[in-house]
């Protein structure tokens, strides 16, 4: 009975997943490449913003202002703020799901609406801030999208997200 009400909650939750991929799907674009876009080169992690504003209408308040940042491969920053300060907007402007109103965004000195998004994208991943956790173990979890994954591989990717250590503090651990 358990088991059944857990795969109950799984089933809502895909259901309202599922609703959101179709509304998102029935969503116009509004980022277009440009005629002349042209793929972007391997990515090896040089972020700039110059001079970036955003609004998410023309009418709309400024989300971001004049933000000036440049983040070099394998630096890690943190964006803190309050719900709405334009912590999201960052990540949506570095893929390309919208595009600044105001100043540059470039990865590795290239500007990201000269190249096609379909590029771009491929080569980053974007985690959303809603977490899911299916039922199983942790190990199960993070071996998801690759069933046959070794307890070392799922190690690794545990560790290069930062959860290694508060997993192995779990009372089961991985399992």
């Amino acid at each position: 009975i358990r088991d059944l009400s857990q795969r109950y909650n799984a089933l809502q939750a895909t259901m309202a997943s599922g609703e959101r991929l179709f509304e998102l799907m029935d969503t116009s674009i509004e980022v277009a490449d440009r005629p002349d876009a042209q793929p972007m080169p391997p990515i090896t992690g040089s972020v700039v913003f110059d001079d970036v504003s955003f609004r998410y209408t023309s009418a709309g308040k400024p989300v971001l202002e004049h933000v000036n940042l440049q983040v070099v491969p394998g630096q890690t920053i943190a964006l803190v703020g309050e719900t709405g300060a334009g912590k999201s907007t960052f990540v949506k402007l570095i893929s390309r799901f919208y595009d600044a109103t105001e100043g540059v965004v470039r990865i590795d000195g290239v500007d990201v609406r000269e190249v096609t998004q379909e590029s771009l994208r491929q080569q980053m991943g974007v985690v959303l801030q809603e977490p899911f956790l299916f039922s199983g173990s942790v190990y199960s979890n993070i071996a998801y999208a690759k069933p046959d994954a070794t307890h070392d591989q799922v190690r690794r990717a545990a560790e290069a997200v930062g959860a290694h250590g508060f997993i192995e503090k779990l009372d089961k651990g991985y399992d």
